[in-house]
């Protein structure tokens, strides 16, 4: 678990459970990670740990939507495609941000970024992954 100072952004709230362990595991590692993104930003950490931070974002996000895309190709999920674009933009961004921060800072990280977020993933895991594991619960 990672230490914040400051309030939480991102709650993990029960309806975000899709009743697969492993995604619901690796949604909450998104949202200590977003938190500690977010107390970073509040307490005006060093470039350093922002980095850090960017990068395990990125490392997490890339793993959890492997995870979710691996399980939806094992069943033949119908929506893949639309699915998989959904995380492809987020990626992108994630990584337009992490390149940009790595050029010498020219992005900054606002708590803007942490709200948007933030909503991604909850609107993300309240549609699109409980739609999906609702099909793999239906096979």
């Amino acid at each position: 678990m990672l230490s914040t100072f400051t309030k939480p952004i991102a709650f993990w709230q029960q309806e975000y459970s899709t009743g697969n362990s492993q995604v619901d595991g690796q949604h909450q590692q998104l949202f200590e990670i977003v938190n500690a993104l977010h107390d970073a930003v509040v307490t005006r950490k060093d470039t350093y740990t922002m980095q850090v931070l960017l990068e395990c974002l990125a490392n997490h996000t890339i793993e959890h939507f492997q995870t979710e895309e691996a399980l939806m190709m094992r069943v033949d999920y119908p929506d893949y495609d639309r699915h998989k674009q959904t995380h492809d933009g987020l990626l992108s961004k994630v990584d337009n941000l992490l390149m940009k921060f790595r050029d010498r800072n020219t992005a900054v990280v606002t708590t803007e970024i942490t709200q948007f977020l933030t909503e991604w993933l909850a609107h993300h895991i309240k549609g699109e992954d409980k739609k999906m594991v609702q099909f793999f619960q239906n096979q």
